[in-house]
């Protein structure tokens, strides 16, 4: 069977074409590894998961650690850590929503100055590292809480001083019953009871 000469230069050309197209996908496939394994990691170190306590302003730090491609740490990186606009987050200084520092020698970078705001919940820290060409991102959760220590605190400091009624009339009740058990007759025995937030003090029978 005769193909058609149109037919023929048709198939022809495809058995040709797709060479440069394919030098040309490959070039592309290659610069795409390439700025792939150019970006920046960033490893947070402080801050994930933190609990900030907006009524005693206090708040953990994030501190990150900057890396390229061979995981070494990376000097000068500029790392941005960016709060949230709106909602519970925090300020740097005072009033800036976001600081920009660069990395040490060791390729750390950390905030200064950071509080949270008075809003209550979750929120995201946006952290962004640029050395170069190469880039690199991260996200910092944590939470604002109004804080419980305190009152749990003097719950525990607390607690004993209905015990130690209860035992220090236990003794004297029983020093009474001692001392009148050869007795028929009930006798009333006033006994003075102090109590300190030491060591509970027990009077005797005068």
């Amino acid at each position: 069977m005769r193909l058609k000469p149109v037919v023929a230069l048709a198939l022809a050309g495809a058995l040709v074409l797709p060479a440069p197209i394919l030098a040309q996908a490959a070039g592309a496939a290659a610069q795409k590894l390439v700025a792939q394994s150019g970006n920046l990691k960033i490893v947070v170190l402080e801050g994930e998961g933190a609990k900030n306590n907006v009524r005693a302003k206090s708040a953990t730090a994030p501190v990150v650690e900057v890396r390229d491609e061979a995981d070494k740490p990376v000097t000068g990186a500029e790392v941005v850590f960016q709060l949230p606009a709106t909602g519970p987050g925090g300020v740097f200084h005072g009033w800036m929503r976001t600081q920009t520092v660069r990395s040490d020698a060791e390729g750390k970078a950390g905030t200064s100055g950071y509080t949270p705001n008075d809003e209550e919940g979750r929120f995201n820290i946006k952290v962004t590292a640029t050395a170069g060409a190469k880039t690199g991102g991260a996200v910092i959760a944590q939470s604002n809480v109004r804080g419980t220590g305190a009152s749990a605190g003097a719950a525990k400091k607390t607690w004993w001083k209905p015990v130690a009624v209860i035992a220090a009339v236990a003794v004297v009740g029983g020093v009474v019953a001692g001392t009148r058990g050869d007795n028929k007759t009930a006798a009333t025995v006033t006994v003075p009871v102090t109590i300190t937030p030491g060591a509970v003090s027990v009077g005797g029978p005068r």
